[in-house]
């Protein structure tokens, strides 16, 4: 295991100049969350209130997330989509992008409060969710079980 712990993540808005590098992050299983093409084409279909963000290691994109930048008042800032691309999983990427988007979250958008829902099967992104400081506060249901997590920040 990679001790990416002197590594730092970051966020940086996909545009038109990484693109391309978002689009060809590699991923084996779409389980949870799409590949980078449905995740990107995600962002534009919510783009009245959510931002595709490439999450960096130094300057390597290494995965993606999707974060609701202009929440409703009656719901509070969330992200989804969230992965970590194949060949950089199982190195603490995750949890520390998953701290990286709540700096976002709690310096440059002032939020008190964060929801996210994760698969109920997802025993990784739970796990890092939890490590993060996210408790379950109810379960739903669409197509999947989903467990609702939020973090006061």
């Amino acid at each position: 295991m990679v001790d990416s712990r002197c590594r730092t993540v970051t966020l940086e808005e996909v545009t038109l100049n990484n693109f391309n590098d978002c689009a060809a992050l590699e991923r084996k299983s779409s389980r949870f969350v799409g590949n980078a093409e449905s995740v990107l084409a995600l962002a534009y279909v919510y783009r009245e209130n959510s931002l595709a963000y490439a999450i960096c290691s130094d300057e390597t994109i290494i995965g993606l997330v999707i974060l609701r930048v202009n929440p409703q008042e009656s719901r509070p800032y969330s992200f989804t989509e969230m992965f970590i691309a194949d060949g950089f999983q199982r190195q603490g990427y995750g949890k520390q992008a998953v701290k990286a988007i709540l700096e976002k979250f709690r310096k440059e958008m002032k939020s008190e409060l964060v929801q996210i829902q994760v698969h109920d099967s997802n025993e990784v992104a739970i796990k890092i969710y939890e490590q993060c400081g996210f408790v379950e506060i109810s379960r739903a249901k669409w197509n999947n079980e989903f467990l609702v997590m939020e973090l006061q920040l």
